[in-house]
């Protein structure tokens, strides 16, 4: 019976999930790899419901998913995360169908290397991949020398804790340049529709820091706004090793790029 209970339950989400329509006991007869009568798939609808697993819009329509069903969905099915998608032109197909946010972003080693004086001008913090030219201060020149091996991104976050915003905002110049971001139409709606989601949020995505600041997994509310979801992971797209963000509706099909299990 128990059996039953979820196998009913999926196929209702996975049926919403393609068609994004309530779905009725004729239909959901359909889907099911068991015969079962109508009248018995109505009787486990109406269980559902009471149990909030389920809602039904209208008497005279079929039940849809709830809020609460979709995230025990997604966090039973896309607990690896494994991409599917890794072919830039797909992502960016599949992403626009689904109005999905994609962020990317490659990964590299990039370390500081040392810092270089130039007189009593110049402090040049050489990184294995890149340089950047800040004012000297004999202070700040020790301070610098401490961070030597740290990876460029924990360098800019710690740049900006401690308000050293002109470096800060050259590191993020080439952050910028780095990240690819596909659909962010998406996000602007996302705005429109959740009011309370600040503009600290938004620009969160739009600027491409949520790519560092989520850890890898699977994110809800209270940092994504309330009926979202954000999917934060590694995987190699274009043949690349490459951070990857993915938001969107929690209705909304995940599985065109990462693999269910």
């Amino acid at each position: 019976m128990k059996n039953k209970y979820e196998k009913i339950l999926e196929a209702v989400v996975k049926t919403f999930l393609q068609t994004h329509e309530p779905i009725g006991s004729a239909t959901l007869k359909e889907k099911l790899p068991f015969e079962i009568a109508p009248a018995t798939i109505r009787y486990y609808f109406n269980k559902m419901v009471e149990r909030g697993e389920l809602e039904q819009l209208h008497k005279s329509s079929g039940r849809i998913p709830t809020e609460r069903t979709m995230k025990f969905y997604w966090r039973k099915h896309l607990k690896d995360l494994e991409v599917i998608c890794d072919a830039m032109d797909e992502l960016a197909r599949i992403s626009e169908k689904e109005e999905l946010f994609v962020l990317l972003k490659p990964v590299k080693t990039n370390r500081l290397k040392g810092i270089e004086r130039i007189g009593e001008r110049y402090l040049i913090l050489v990184f294995e991949s890149d340089e950047y030219v800040i004012r000297y201060q004999s202070q700040l020149e020790s301070f610098l020398n401490d961070l030597i091996g740290y990876e460029l991104e924990e360098v800019k976050q710690i740049a900006k804790d401690v308000g050293m915003m002109s470096l800060y905002h050259k590191m993020r110049a080439k952050n910028d340049e780095e990240i690819t971001a596909i659909n962010p139409e998406a996000i602007i709606r996302i705005a429109g529709e959740r009011k309370s989601w600040g503009k600290r949020h938004i620009r969160l995505f739009l600027d491409g820091d949520a790519i560092e600041e989520f850890q890898r997994g699977l994110h809800f509310e209270p940092v994504i706004p309330k009926g979202f979801m954000a999917l934060r992971t590694e995987a190699l797209i274009d043949d690349r090793p490459t951070k990857m963000l993915c938001m969107g509706a929690i209705d909304q099909d995940f599985t065109k790029i990462f693999k269910e299990v």
